[in-house]
């Protein structure tokens, strides 16, 4: 049997040239790992816990930033052995990860196996972010299950930094650290001002969110920290005083972050997550060579352990968390279920996987057989590996053929519904009633109309709405005949006063206005109110609340209506959050669009309900007025 000397030299990779040195171990860095992954897994289990988990990501960003130049620096441009090592940190936990959720969804749900062909492409080549860009995946539009695969994009982005930025810094080194940290800064601020630029206030963030332009600030930012900081600790009181210091800021800013910066808002992307990776900056600097206070708590055993493991808990537990709320709905038990299992997958990974091709690189892994028990016996080992292997083969035939030959998934239920509903109400929207005493007409000027009766009726109503209204909008004619209603998938309330001024310029706005949007995200109040004077004070303007328990934005879009309700006397509310709350059976799984029959008759009703007030024979009361 081949003593450990011999696999050594027997192994490609390990005959790698050794770095001439290795950067200063910092116990605190490892602290920060663990604290971004549990960020991350609380907001991914239940957002409404953490607003801002999703910015552990950015804390991660920071952190391989930092230690990635630190290592070139040590390395000095050893492209080769910094680029095998890589490889073999990052694909040992990846490839289980996709075999095991190409199989599983292939188990649980093969209809989204077609979508998740080039998914699995993209992760395989590191451009998980641009295809999920080329595909349009949002956070505000996608009311299914997301994709399995949706968190590799920051596995993409870190990936495509550790390819390009290692040119850049062999061929700025030669020149000084101070051009290579200079580079590094600019690039970090030309980033964050391409977020904010990009960023359109309400609208979907996904592309700003995903892109590598857009979101390697953190990275460079790092990168510049590990330029001009080596990671060496002093002892001098002012030092100590300066570490403690520095600690404290960056963990108070990094924890507000998580805590207030909802990813659905501007501050996030015009300066916020800038900020929290700044932050992370300074609380590796104070904290990392774990001798302040912060820096002693992120260097405890146990957190030191999580941190050694984050990147496999990262990897696993997303997946794990969209299958398990396909087959279950997520309860505290369920939610512990789902995460032991992430945590067992992960630390299966660690020893038998990561740690042994760390050591021994891909050969020497299999010479030695860190698959195999404690048995050192050669018979049963290569037996072992024989089963290993094979099994192993299987894994990946099986999930290639699945890939393969996955079939065309079928439409929804909802995307049915919605289809048949854009037919229905996809003629151009009829022209304004002429003028009678019942159905008065309204000029194309936004700022007069002719008075209308009490109780609206159909004839009356121009309705602007999003998917929830479009599912909504054959029993919205049955009720209420005559209505004109222009409603559409993933509409959000910015495009809405541009939508109207044209109606009205065109004659065809009426005397009363039905909005249902707010669904796809949140606006402020100030366009809103913007929408109120445009219709002037002689329209009468209905809004519907949404009824979002699985989005975090809702309470904000709610309160938004409910203000403006409360601010202007022409003004009304359509209580559809409470309507839908108490009829959750009516609803579609996404527990947001109501299904049809019952669920879109609730709708129409809550409306009619609404236009006829609290009693069908007396004047509508405005909402501020009804208190």
């Amino acid at each position: 049997m081949a003593n450990a000397t011999q696999v050594h030299t027997d192994s490609v990779e390990a005959r790698e040239p050794r770095p001439p040195s290795r950067p200063v171990r910092l116990p605190g860095v490892d602290g920060l790992r663990a604290l971004a992954v549990t960020a991350v897994l609380i907001y991914h289990v239940n957002p409404r816990l953490l607003p801002g988990g999703y910015l552990g990501v950015d804390v991660f960003f920071v952190v391989s930033g930092y230690l990635i130049t630190r290592l070139l620096l040590a390395e000095r441009g050893n492209l080769r052995h910094f680029w095998v090592r890589r490889a073999r940190r990052i694909l040992p936990p990846l490839v289980p990860v996709l075999l095991v959720t190409v199989l599983a969804v292939a188990w649980a749900s093969r209809a989204q196996l077609r979508s998740l062909r080039t998914e699995v492409l993209g992760a395989l080549t590191f451009t998980s972010n641009w295809v999920q860009i080329a595909e349009h995946h949002s956070y505000f539009a996608r009311f299914a299950a997301p994709s399995v695969l949706q968190h590799l994009w920051s596995l993409a982005v870190e990936e495509q930094f550790y390819l390009l930025w290692p040119l850049v810094v062999v061929l700025v080194l030669r020149r000084g650290r101070n051009r290579l940290a200079l580079l590094a800064a600019l690039g970090a601020v030309a980033s964050m001002v391409v977020m904010s630029a990009r960023f359109t206030t309400g609208g979907d963030p996904s592309r700003v969110y995903f892109g590598t332009d857009t979101h390697c600030a953190g990275l460079l930012i790092g990168a510049v920290l590990a330029v001009l900081w080596s990671g060496a600790a002093g002892t001098s009181r002012l030092r100590t005083v300066g570490r403690n210091v520095a600690a404290v800021v960056g963990i108070g800013v990094v924890g507000v972050g998580l805590w207030r910066l909802s990813e659905y808002g501007p501050g996030a992307y015009r300066g916020g997550i800038a900020v929290v990776s700044a932050a992370t900056a300074l609380l590796i600097l104070g904290a990392g060579a774990g001798r302040s206070g912060v820096g002693w708590l992120l260097s405890r055993a146990p957190v030191r352990w999580l941190g050694a493991r984050s990147y496999g808990l990262y990897l696993w537990h997303w997946p794990i968390l969209v299958i398990g709320s396909q087959l279950a709905k997520r309860t505290v038990p369920v939610a512990l279920v789902e995460v032991g299992v992430a945590l067992t997958l992960t630390v299966w990974s660690y020893r038998y996987l990561e740690q042994p091709v760390l050591r021994a690189g891909y050969q020497g892994l299999l010479r030695r057989g860190w698959l195999v028990p404690l048995d050192r016996r050669r018979t049963t080992r290569r037996a072992a590996l024989l089963a290993g292997g094979a099994a192993a083969v299987a894994c990946v035939v099986a999930a290639t053929v699945a890939l393969v030959r996955a079939p065309v998934a079928p439409p929804s239920g909802l995307d049915a519904q919605l289809a048949a509903a854009s037919v229905a109400t996809g003629a151009p929207p009829a022209p304004t009633p002429a003028p009678s005493s019942a159905a008065p007409s309204p000029t194309p000027s936004t700022s007069a109309a002719p008075p209308i009766p009490p109780v609206p009726r159909g004839t009356d109503i121009s309705a602007l709405g999003d998917s929830v209204m479009l599912a909504a909008a054959p029993a919205l004619q049955r009720r209420l005949p005559g209505i004109s209603i222009d409603a559409k998938v993933s509409r959000a309330m910015q495009p809405a006063p541009g939508i109207l001024s044209g109606m009205a310029g065109r004659g065809t706005l009426r005397p009363v206005v039905l909005l249902g949007l707010g669904t796809n995200g949140p606006f402020p109040r100030s366009l809103l109110e913007g929408v109120v004077r445009r219709l002037g004070p002689h329209r009468r303007l209905f809004l519907v609340n949404v009824y979002l328990p699985t989005r975090p934005w809702g309470g904000q879009v709610n309160r938004t209506l409910e203000q403006v309700a409360a601010e202007f006397d022409n003004v009304y509310l359509v209580d559809w959050r409470d309507a839908a709350a108490k009829h959750e059976n009516l609803l579609w799984p996404d527990r947001i669009h109501p299904r049809p029959g019952g669920g879109a008759n609730l709708y129409a009703r809550t409306v009619a309900a609404a236009l006829a007030g609290p009693d069908d024979d007396e004047e509508l009361v405005p909402a501020n007025h009804a208190r």
